[in-house]
Order: structure tokens, then sequence, then C-alpha cells
């Protein structure tokens, strides 16, 4: 019978996910989590070697990483030497790893590796290692109280082909390193971020990696601005609404500059405002929400910019999660984003693969030097992949 950590359970898996488990293979759905975890549990049977136990296990394996919500990222070049001896190269620095899983791992007060996988292209070529960690930590609310031990797992890929390093955790405000007796210390607390970098930067001296990036922070920056571009483009019809009025526009700002007698050069920087008020107007007329919703699989709902030359900061936001482009405040920040090219701080709303889900949020940001995404809403590992990979093409 296949054993679960409670902490794995409750925290890592979603009723959702054990929901759609059970439809799929003719349970009773129902909204009591630990029963759905009973069936799908009862599913797998005893039988280890058995397709319904090996399909569960594996089915548990993913929902627990997948309920891993917040990634950090840094840009690598990885050598060919270290490529061509992976296996090598890891079995040696890490000859204690017992190739095991999150849930039969006996997890300790420090960071093991609890397996490693390397995955091969077509040519059978070295293309992705994917690394589980485990920890074990203190939860809890009270300082110099006694917290709980739970299983802490740590994911990270190293997409060798796209040259990044991508780390996984739950984030989590009330973890603690394990201390005697299981007593919270204030000191002691546990930052995900920080241990799964210091994770990240272990595995690069492992594999002699080197790092592409001698501004992390301003060249994530600069990615947030392309898919900035990418996910709140003017739709056809309003950009044609405003390509109409190019005579009308071209008059205008001559005729204001010659009666007001203003300097020419100004005049580039005037007809790109009276873009932006055209655009501004025509958006939020009436209710455009689908539009800006249509052809595209994101679409913007929060950023935030520091516009040093005017030394302003941005910061807009829609309500819940209705298109930005439908609001005024977007196009009041649109210019100083576009002078800037770089955003602090990113909202996006993703369509899903499988459409009939909904759609799931995906907060882009910078911290510490390291480019963090959160994600909202449950994500299924092919969305995830998908934001991932968005953020690759446009790095």
């Amino acid at each position: 019978m296949i054993t679960i950590a409670r902490c794995l359970s409750e925290d890592y898996i979603h009723s959702s996910k054990l929901k759609n488990f059970c439809s799929s293979h003719g349970m009773t759905v129902s909204e009591n989590k630990p029963e759905l975890l009973r069936q799908i549990i009862e599913f797998a049977g005893e039988d280890e070697s058995s397709e319904k136990y090996v399909e569960t296990y594996d089915w548990l394996l993913e929902a627990i990483k997948e309920g891993s919500k917040e990634f950090c990222l840094k840009r690598v070049y990885v050598p060919e030497e270290s490529i061509e001896n992976l296996e090598q190269i890891i079995s040696s620095k890490y000859d204690s790893c017992p190739r095991s899983d999150i849930l039969s791992f006996k997890s300790k007060e420090t960071a093991s590796l609890v397996d490693y996988q390397i995955e091969n292209d077509e040519q059978g070529i070295a293309s992705k290692i994917s690394f589980v960690f485990s920890t074990m930590v203190l939860e809890g609310d009270q300082e110099n109280e006694r917290g709980n031990r739970i299983i802490y797992p740590i994911y990270i890929d190293l997409y060798i082909n796209e040259g990044f390093f991508v780390g996984r955790y739950k984030p989590k405000t009330t973890i603690y390193k394990c201390s005697e007796n299981d007593i919270v210390y204030k000191e002691n607390r546990f930052k995900p971020l920080d241990e799964t970098g210091k994770l990240i930067e272990s595995l690069g001296k492992i594999l002699k990696t080197e790092n592409m990036d001698i501004n992390p922070s301003q060249k994530f920056g600069k990615m947030m601005y392309k898919l900035y571009q990418k996910y709140s483009f003017t739709p056809a019809d309003i950009q044609s609404q405003i390509d109409s009025l190019k005579d009308i526009k071209e008059d205008f700002v001559n005729n204001i500059f010659k009666r007001l007698n203003l300097n020419i050069l100004n005049k580039k920087k005037a007809k790109m405002d009276l873009d932006i008020f055209l655009e501004k107007f025509i958006s939020i007329n009436g209710d455009r929400e689908k539009v800006f919703k249509e052809d595209r699989e994101a679409y913007l709902i929060k950023i935030s910019s520091d516009d040093i030359m005017q030394m302003t900061r941005i910061d807009t936001a829609s309500t819940g999660n209705r298109p930005l482009q439908c609001s005024e405040t977007f196009f009041d920040g649109k210019k100083s984003i576009l002078n800037t090219k770089e955003c602090k701080n990113l909202h996006l709303c993703y369509n899903r693969k499988r459409g009939y889900l909904g759609c799931f949020t995906v907060q882009f940001s910078v911290t510490k030097g390291w480019g963090v995404i959160k994600t909202y809403y449950v994500p299924e590992e092919d969305d995830i992949q998908n934001v991932l990979q968005t953020v690759f093409e446009n790095y």
C-alpha cells in the first residue's frame, strides 16, 4: 500500500488534482480531500509491480512536484566536457544518493540528493537533468514553541540546451531549520529561495557551469519587458482605428507646434503621446475585455517599473483577472515603461493548455539577483513548462 506523509498530501497535492484522477479512473468524486486520497491509494493496491500501482505512484510524484509553486532562475553555460561526463560527475560527488523518491526517502536535517534523472535528445545527447533534494524542517507559528517536523522537497532542473538552472520549491514563511527539542527559533528561519540558491550554486561548481549574465536582475527585467510587449500588443481593430486617423494626427501635431512655436525636436514624442491617448480612450470605450483576451496565450493584469529619467515608479493593476489594457492606469504608465524597456514586476493571466480548466496567474519578479516566478491557481505541468519556455525564448 502506498504511504504518503501528511505534510506532502496536505500542502502539495491540490484537491482538484485528486478529483481529476478519481474522475478519469471511474471513482466517486467528492469535496472530501482525505476520502479522495484514500480512494486513490486503494485503487493502486498493494502489488508494487502492478500497472495501477506504478501509474498511481508516478502520478503522486508528479503531483507533488507540480505543487511546488515558486521558481528561481539563473542563466548558465554548461561546458561540453561536463555534458559528456554527467553521470560520472554526479555519481562521484553524490555517491550516497539512494536514487529514491520523495515518498520513500527518509529526509534528514540537511538537504540531501534523493534522485536525479538525465534526459537525452533524439541524438542521445543530454538535454536536461532533474535533481530532487529533500530536507526536514520545522513548521510553526509561534517562536520558542515546539514545531512540527515536515518534509521539504526542492526540485532543480538544468535545461542544458536552453542554458538555465530552474529551482522549484514551496513558498512558506513559517518554516525553520531543525533544532534541539524541535523548538522554533527566529534566527533559524528557513528561507526557501536562499536554500535553493545554495544548492544551485553547488551544482554549478560540480558541473563547472559559467554564469551568462553580468547583471542578472537587469537581464530578467528586460525579459519581463519583452513579455510585456508580447502580451499587451494593441488589438488589430484598435490599431486600425488609430491608423485611420494618420492624416488628422499629423495635421493636429503640426498645427499645435506651429501655433505655439514649440521645439520641433519634441514632435516625435508628441506623436507617441497622441497615439497612446487615442489607444487609451478607444480601449476603455465600452466593454472590450474580450478583445484583450483573444488571440493571445496570456494577458497582462499587473505591472510595475521604475522610470529613472522621470524619477517615478509605475505600479498599475487591474481588478481581479480583468485585462489591465481595459483600464486607464495601463496607458498612464505605458510611456514610461516603453522608455525604460524594463519591468520590476509583471503579472500575467495565462490560458491553460487544457482550456476548459480556466486561466491561471503567473508573477514574474527579481529577488536577490534571481529571476523569480510564482504560479497561482494550480497550473498543470504542461502549463508550467509553457511558461518556462516562454521565458527562455524571450531572455
